[in-house]
């Protein structure tokens, strides 16, 4: 009869946590699914874990529910154009990654852990970005271009502030946070007080003090955008104007300061920019790498319109 029971309870938590969340075009998702990316989400963002029936939770679960439902969308789209990338051309990709960056084997799978990668969600993400292109390349009648006012432009807002290294995972789109951890919240407030009286700018304290992601990027968290944040994160930054550092949100044991800028501009507190300095990199040295940025920032916005008009066109059932 025990054995009964506890068997019947097993059950029964197994289906609660395999219990159909929404159904896109006939394919399924269900919580646990939705669970597992949120989970990895707050590793990656330094977030926390919460209780099952924390709001909070409830709210990023549907986050991460819509941004499952896009996956499957462009994974039925490439299939029904199919568009195909062979393990082949990944190995390819990465052959030329490391011969241009000077790398060994072991050596991209380091400096991708440094970026919170491991090599097989490398290749994945490679993957992705390859199918995206391809399904850019049928909207023949909309282009991603961008001009050399353009370029010019962005190097004269952000020439002391450019990276002077490329990141592996390419150019980063930048959602506009900053993020510093630091091992206190002593230390996160002196820090934040150097940073506010501007002694010290935001992304050099992150890559002097920072033991978080982003810490080589000047604290850059790339592509994560505000509604990707866990809810301490998002009141936080919140709670301040654009541009001013955020109070010290605690998270696992540890610190965290935030700041907001506009997408694709640097992290830094001071409103005014950057005076112009001789260790400013020259136009023409890096106007290759801006034009890669700029052209990114916009085949992502022409991709999100993609995605729109695929989900105006699908079947959806959402139940969570």
């Amino acid at each position: 009869m025990g054995f009964c029971l506890c068997f019947s309870l097993s059950a029964q938590a197994a289906e609660l946590v395999d219990r159909v969340v929404a159904v896109v075009n006939g394919k399924l998702i269900t919580l646990f699914d939705v669970n597992a990316r949120v989970t990895d989400l707050l590793q990656r963002t330094q977030g926390v874990a919460f209780k099952p029936d924390d709001p909070r939770n409830a709210e990023l679960q549907r986050q991460v529910l819509e941004s499952l439902i896009n996956d499957i969308l462009i994974e039925q789209e490439a299939a029904r154009l199919k568009v195909t990338v062979s393990e082949t051309e990944l190995d390819s990709q990465i052959d030329d990654l490391k011969k241009k960056n000077n790398l060994t084997q072991q050596q991209l799978q380091t400096e991708l852990l440094k970026e919170g990668m491991t090599l097989k969600e490398f290749r994945e993400k490679l993957r992705k970005d390859n199918v995206k292109k391809r399904l850019l390349g049928y909207m023949v009648h909309r282009k991603a271009m961008v001009t050399d006012d353009e370029v010019r432009e962005y190097y004269e807002q952000n020439k002391g502030s450019l990276p002077s290294q490329v990141s592996l995972l390419g150019p980063r789109v930048s959602g506009g946070i900053g993020f510093i951890m630091v091992p206190t919240k002593k230390d996160a407030e002196e820090l934040r007080k150097k940073i506010s009286a501007g002694g010290l700018s935001f992304a050099d304290a992150a890559k002097r003090y920072s033991i978080g992601p982003g810490r080589e990027q000047g604290g850059s968290l790339g592509d994560v955008q505000l509604k990707d944040l866990a809810p301490p994160l998002r009141e936080a930054l919140a709670a301040v104007p654009e541009g001013q550092v955020t109070e010290p949100v605690l998270l696992d044991g540890k610190a965290v300061l935030l700041i907001r800028t506009k997408p694709g501009q640097p992290a830094k507190a001071a409103p005014a920019k950057p005076a112009p300095s001789a260790t400013d990199p020259s136009f023409d040295s890096v106007k290759d790498k801006i034009q890669e940025i700029l052209y990114q920032q916009k085949v992502e916005k022409l991709f999100q319109d993609y995605i729109s008009n695929l989900r105006s066109k699908a079947v959806i059932d959402v139940r969570m």
